[in-house]
């Protein structure tokens, strides 16, 4: 198992072929000319022939007010004859590892089939919402490929979406350039939606070379309605505990102005996210150090009561809250809400909105 050399990475693309039979010559040639320039590719090998593979496709992410470079995952896959042999595990246990020495807050994916990934805590947290014009007074034109079209749509997409949601790939020029080659690949097309002063109001994107489809609509708000329900589509893994928690801070309301609880984390994957962290929250954001391993029930104190002299106190104590990774995850996200939440719970802040609609 190993991280394969830049001009490996093509090899890559027999077993790509088999396991997606579904994408289009095109399309392979589009990923395997660009994607394949700046991701990493974690794979096994047989006789010199890639078995197994998982890749990490780049992204910068902002999450609150930082940018995060993050790997999407894709390409999971093993070969037909190789396959239920544990390859796909091995990879993707080495693959957070290496994460978690990377200081990683999360990782996220499209998945295939949710069973695929849920024994490895990936939970859903984004859903893809799907949406039609409301309006149809606007002035629609195609988008233009020079500089000025692709700074034009950066700077809407930025405004319009990271300052819309907590948690959203960076949209600038580069990004811009990536969607465009994406969707040539499939013979897409984009359409500009523009308002009676010229204004950019919104931006649509529409591919596939044997079945049209919609690949994304971004508008300002209230230009838009839901065609059907939105649908679970991205799921996502915390990777370093302590990375990730220092984005969740108490609510404006909340009736303390500093919390300390005990935090109890299952996390059978990571053992490093796995035990007792003590976990403390103000309003601009918080902090938490692994204090031990899990502990055994014992005598309860309540959240963020008295002073505790040391780490040693602090992990003899019964954790205010136990849950697993992917509960957490889930929560954080501001997807779901656990069962069962402690009080103090309810005075938590989680991300606000998230948006991730990334195909490769």
């Amino acid at each position: 198992m190993r991280y394969l050399k830049q001009e490996e990475k093509k090899r890559c693309r027999k077993l790509w072929e088999e396991a997606f039979p579904e994408d289009s010559r095109a399309f392979d040639d589009y990923y395997f000319a660009e994607k394949i320039k700046d991701n990493r590719i974690l794979a096994e090998e047989e006789d010199g022939e890639i078995i197994s593979m998982v890749q990490l496709n780049p992204y910068r992410v902002r999450v609150r007010d930082r940018v995060y470079a993050l790997s999407y995952i894709v390409g999971v896959a093993t070969r037909a004859d190789r396959r239920h042999r544990g390859h796909m595990r091995r990879l993707l246990l080495a693959m957070l590892a290496d994460m978690r020495r990377e200081r990683v807050p999360f990782t996220f994916l499209m998945p295939a089939a949710e069973a695929i990934y849920l024994p490895f805590d990936f939970r859903f947290i984004y859903d893809q919402p799907h949406l039609r014009w409301r309006n149809d007074a606007l002035r629609a034109e195609s988008a233009g490929t020079d500089a000025s079209a692709i700074r034009e749509l950066a700077l809407w997409q930025q405004r319009e979406l990271t300052g819309r949601f907590e948690v959203c790939t960076v949209r600038d020029e580069d990004y811009v350039r990536n969607q465009m080659e994406e969707l040539a690949s499939e013979k897409g097309e984009w359409t500009l939606f523009r308002g009676r002063e010229g204004c950019l109001l919104g931006v649509e994107g529409i591919w596939g070379i044997e079945k049209r489809e919609q690949r994304f609509l971004y508008a300002c708000p209230g230009l838009t309605e839901e065609e059907k329900p939105a649908t679970p589509a991205i799921m996502a893994r915390i990777a370093c505990l302590e990375e990730f928690l220092q984005f969740i801070s108490l609510r404006e309301d909340a009736p303390v102005e500093r919390l300390e609880v005990l935090l109890a984390v299952k996390d059978g994957l990571i053992p490093e996210n796995d035990g007792t962290f003590l976990w403390t929250l103000d309003r601009e954001g918080s902090a938490a150090e692994a204090v031990g391993a899990r502990q055994e029930k014992g005598p309860a104190e309540p959240a963020g009561g008295g002073q505790l002299a040391s780490h040693g106190t602090r992990a003899a104590r019964r954790p205010e809250y136990e849950t697993e990774i992917g509960v957490l995850t889930q929560w954080l996200f501001g997807y779901k809400m656990p069962e069962q939440l402690p009080e103090w719970g309810r005075w938590i802040r989680p991300l606000q909105g998230v948006f991730l609609d990334e195909v490769v």
